[in-house]
């Protein structure tokens, strides 16, 4: 995960209406929310590959990038709560 200064994260905060942004997509519907998280990703990336060309490496540090970032939900998000469950529900055998 970048550890970003903090008046990046405010300037990107800014920029974004982050916190308008994170509400509306918590007031999404389940079965909304997968699709509109997607288009967001797409969006984002199709501007910034239209504004600064497309080079292999630069699609390819896109991609890494992404990656990284599930990487990141899942060490940070999907790890702790499996590691909640074993300890309520017992491990595999």
């Amino acid at each position: 995960m970048p550890y970003l200064k903090e008046d990046f994260k405010s300037e990107i905060n800014t920029s974004c209406n982050l916190e308008r942004l994170t509400n509306y997509f918590s007031s999404l519907k389940i079965q909304d929310f997968a699709g509109a998280l997607n288009f967001l990703n797409f969006v984002i990336v199709k501007r910034f590959i239209k504004k600064n060309g497309k080079r292999y490496w630069m699609l390819a540090l896109i991609l890494g990038t992404l990656l990284c970032s599930i990487f990141e939900i899942y060490r940070r998000i999907v790890g702790n709560y499996e590691d909640e469950c074993i300890s309520k529900n017992g491990d595999v055998e």
